[in-house]
Order: structure tokens, then sequence, then C-alpha cells
């Protein structure tokens, strides 16, 4: 895949845990006075883990968005895999269709889909 430098700097810095968080500030840097409380909700420990899956103000708007993201890549991939399209454009401006369909596939994007039997959802975030 194709990322920026500075994306995957900050993806390091990530998966090493040196973002400078509350607790990071607090525990590592050892300034006490700190408050660790998460500044958005203000009910745990502000932690990457807590930042990036648990913090119940950010899951409404920011995980979404994360979810869609990564779910853009997958589509586009899915849809040049299957030539549902020709669309070269790079991953971050790749808009998908609402549906894409030739004679072997269809490809939804974000719909319902109704059906008569319970189906298997794979929540990817």
């Amino acid at each position: 895949m194709d990322l920026f430098a500075e994306t995957e700097g900050f993806l390091t810095t990530i998966q090493d845990q040196v973002i400078l968080t509350r607790n990071y500030k607090k525990y590592i840097l050892q300034q006490p006075d700190t408050d660790e409380l998460c500044r958005r909700c203000g009910k745990e420990s502000e932690t990457i883990q807590h930042i990036t899956a648990a913090c119940e103000q950010l899951a409404s708007t920011e995980y979404v968005q994360r979810h869609d993201g990564l779910a853009k890549i997958i589509h586009q991939k899915l849809a040049e895999a299957a030539k549902l399209t020709d669309n070269k454009s790079p991953y971050y401006k790749y808009t998908p269709a609402n549906v894409l369909e030739n004679v072997h596939f269809r490809l939804y994007w974000n719909c319902s889909i109704l059906t008569d039997k319970t189906t298997l959802l794979i929540n990817l975030a």
C-alpha cells in the first residue's frame, strides 16, 4: 500500500505508544499533577487503547470514519478484482458507488439488505 511518510511515522508512534496522551504524561514523563482522564469523555484514563477503541465520545463519529476509510480500500480492491471499475484513483480519493455490478458480481456500499434468513455480520472496526 502507498502511505505517505508522515502517515507511516504517525502509525509507528501509535504502535510504539509514544503519543503524548495524558496517561503518557503522568506515568512515562512522570508529571504527577497531570490529570490522566480522557479529554473527551472524562471517564477513563487517556491511553492509546482508549482513544482508538473505547471512548464513547468518539464512537459515533471518529470510529465510523476510520471504519469507512478502511472499508473503502477493501471496496476498491474488490471492485478492481471483479472488474467492476477501471478507477485507479488513490485510496484516499476513492468514493464508492452504492452499487457496482456486472454479469458475474454485485458489490454494495453502505446499503441496507433485507433477507428472510439471519445473516452473519462482520464488523471490521
